[in-house]
């Protein structure tokens, strides 16, 4: 990929589901000449990864997040806390997990096949969480990860942020 940016054809890449351990790896290897730009990862409140996102930071790396609503019929999108914040600013659930992601310097990438869905996803200006909404959203206790690791040919989640309980898998 590195040589891609050096022909032109690219301005910058990047990697997906990198740990930091990963990261380190790449880094340190003599062969990386550029520093990815981004590290596409699973961010939601139940997988927040905060250690992640601050390594990331240190190196220069921007996080995009995927899976940044949960998923359908994840236990996410049942939170109590979830529900009653976007109750309190009159929004959707899935606003509050967009406006919570970008608010935390991350770019989102939600999925929807509804017309109406995506249209209110995109109803995110003029508008932002507390400070004590944010910390109330990263703070909800469950961790999950939406996308495992099972269907890929190599492990590739380690629980490096440590936040998750032993069969969870996370960054």
């Amino acid at each position: 990929m590195q040589n891609l940016v050096e022909t032109g054809k690219v301005k910058n890449i990047g990697v997906s589901n990198f740990v930091m351990s990963n990261l380190e790896k790449l880094l340190n290897d003599p062969s990386c000449k550029i520093v990815p730009a981004v590290n596409q990862i699973e961010l939601h409140p139940n997988m927040p990864s905060p250690k992640t996102l601050e390594y990331c930071k240190s190196k220069g790396i921007h996080n995009t997040a995927y899976s940044c609503l949960g998923s359908t019929d994840s236990p996410l999108s049942k939170d109590k806390t979830l529900l009653s914040i976007a109750a309190e600013v009159g929004k959707t659930p899935q606003q509050v997990l967009l406006a919570w992601g970008l608010q935390r310097g991350t770019s989102v990438i939600p999925k929807s096949v509804t017309a109406s869905r995506i249209q209110k996803n995109f109803e995110l200006d003029g508008w932002e969480l507390s400070e004590e909404q944010m910390k109330k959203l990263s703070s909800i206790p469950d961790r999950f990860k939406v996308c495992g690791h099972n269907w890929l040919p190599v492990k590739v989640f380690f629980g490096e942020e440590g936040d998750a309980p032993a069969d969870v898998p996370s960054h």
